[in-house]
């Protein structure tokens, strides 16, 4: 909050022009005359969301970021950048020099790119092409299921016991063991001395 509320207000009004394109004459208005209350209204905002809807699951949607940014840095460093995009959504694509999305957008990169994961993307990439920032995508990670279950793969279905099934699917990404209870919609205990488990009976 401190880093948004310390936005030079040329900046911030820079963004809001941004953002309040298509949006309609009567928003871009309200933003724009005073930019210095609309970031302020943003930082209050954002900081009702934060506590509303992710600060409850931070610790398991920092785990999931964590390990979706070391394996796609991974594989950048063994593969290049060429190999992983389209791995990172369909509609992305290396063509010669250039990167580009389905929806298309013409924007140098002289001081190169940043490829950011997301918990709350889900079905397509999202850039950032604003001139006060680096070049960015985002893009679905993989741990995107941090609220629902995934689907459990066929050759799971051998294991004795679907709960069984249901949890090694889960474990795709590295959650946290009440995470991983919740989606596969069993109990959690916390045994004396020991980390918190999750029975999985049968």
């Amino acid at each position: 909050m401190g880093a948004l509320l310390a936005t030079p207000t040329d900046q911030a009004y820079a963004e809001l022009v941004d953002a309040t394109i298509g949006r309609g004459a009567e928003m871009g208005r309200r933003l724009l005359d005073d930019p210095d209350r609309a970031r302020s209204e943003a930082a209050d905002a954002v900081c009702r969301l934060w506590k509303a809807a992710v600060e409850p699951e931070w610790p398991s949607m920092r785990q999931a970021l964590r390990a979706e940014t070391l394996d796609r840095a991974i594989q950048v460093n063994r593969e290049g950048l060429r190999a992983v995009l389209p791995r990172l959504h369909h509609s992305a694509a290396c063509e010669g020099d250039s990167i580009t999305v389905e929806s298309t957008v013409d924007v140098d990169c002289p001081e190169g790119l940043i490829l950011v994961p997301s918990l709350f993307i889900t079905d397509r990439l999202q850039c950032a092409t604003s001139d006060d920032w680096t070049p960015t995508i985002y893009y679905p990670a993989s741990g995107r299921y941090l609220w629902a279950a995934p689907p459990t793969p066929r050759s799971l279905d051998r294991l004795p016991g679907a709960t069984r099934s249901r949890t090694l699917a889960a474990l795709t990404t590295p959650l946290q063991t009440t995470v991983v209870a919740r989606l596969v919609s069993v109990t959690t205990r916390r045994p004396a001395n020991t980390w918190q488990s999750c029975e999985t009976p049968g």
